[in-house]
């Protein structure tokens, strides 16, 4: 009777866990498609203008949808905001007091950038004029700081505010006291942003590899890729016949997960977090594990 019996718990425990482990992974794919479907536009010849998000492709509540077992902090919005430069970027998701005043906000932050401007063009005038530098080239250098003051603008402001971690979407979330809810928050806090990148923001790409078809996928990319990469080629085959699924335990104290990222330009790793129970759910990595080296053999 008892071997029946722990034969019967063992199944229904394996069973439990697997349905667990499937339903992890079923999310990160589903948030992935949705990442991988936002596109950005390009802004070429303007220099005040940068990449921006394809708002045709991102909306941040279908996004969030996602995230069922997540709660946004009572009185608060969330928003999106491109937070581009010429040379990298990536959106920026980020909250708002629903009394928050933006027009006021826009209008101090972009005078306060452009009265500072005004200073530094002040003292650049005065050390042209010390250098004794012509009248033509005292004004084709002010001109550039002048062109650079038209550059603060409502997306400037609003980037200023939305990089501020306290009005980051991330920091301003809540997850359900379940392993579901942990595992979403720490998606979200890990690779929530992690879309619609642009150029040099590739260096720090990186997701969650759950099951087989995710590194059948990466090594038919990096296969295509030859010239661009290198790869540890057969500790990533390795994997193919290994148990990706992320694990979720908790305690009382803590929640620990346990799952492999990759990093599309360094490698994939096993990692081990802990996420507090209690307000404000601080996130500690435990342990870091390279698995397989991924290097890029270009530059860009």
């Amino acid at each position: 009777m008892r071997v029946r019996y722990l034969i019967f718990f063992y199944v229904v425990f394996t069973v439990e866990v697997g349905l667990h482990a499937q339903s992890y992974c079923d999310f990160i794919r589903k948030v992935r498609m949705y990442q991988d479907s936002v596109k950005i536009k390009e802004m070429p010849e303007d220099e005040c203008e940068v990449p921006i998000v394809d708002t045709a492709t991102f909306d941040i509540n279908v996004y969030l949808g996602f995230f069922d077992k997540l709660k946004l902090d009572s009185g608060k919005e969330s928003h999106m905001i491109g937070g581009y430069n010429s040379r990298s970027g990536s959106p920026l998701l980020y909250v708002t007091d629903t009394s928050f005043n933006e027009p006021k906000y826009i209008k101090k932050t972009i005078g306060q950038a452009r009265s500072y401007m005004d200073s530094i063009i002040e003292q650049r005038l005065l050390h042209y004029k010390n250098d004794s530098l012509s009248e033509d080239e005292i004004f084709r250098r002010i001109a550039i700081y002048e062109n650079q003051k038209g550059c603060f603008d409502r997306k400037y402001a609003l980037i200023r505010f939305a990089a501020d971690s306290t009005n980051r979407l991330y920091n301003n979330l809540f997850p359900d006291d379940t392993e579901e809810g942990y595992l979403q928050y720490l998606f979200f806090n890990q690779m929530g942003e992690q879309f619609a990148l642009y150029w040099h923001s590739f260096y720090g790409e990186k997701t969650v590899i759950c099951n087989r078809k995710d590194i059948e996928y990466f090594l038919d990319y990096y296969n295509d890729r030859k010239d661009s990469f290198s790869f540890e080629k057969n500790k990533i085959r390795d994997l193919l016949d290994s148990d990706l699924s992320p694990t979720v335990s908790l305690d009382s104290v803590n929640c620990t997960i346990t799952w492999y990222e990759i990093f599309t330009h360094r490698g994939i790793f096993k990692k081990t977090y802990k996420i507090e129970r209690d307000y404000p759910f601080q996130i500690m990595e435990v342990t870091e594990e390279e698995v397989a080296e991924i290097s890029a053999t270009f530059f860009f």
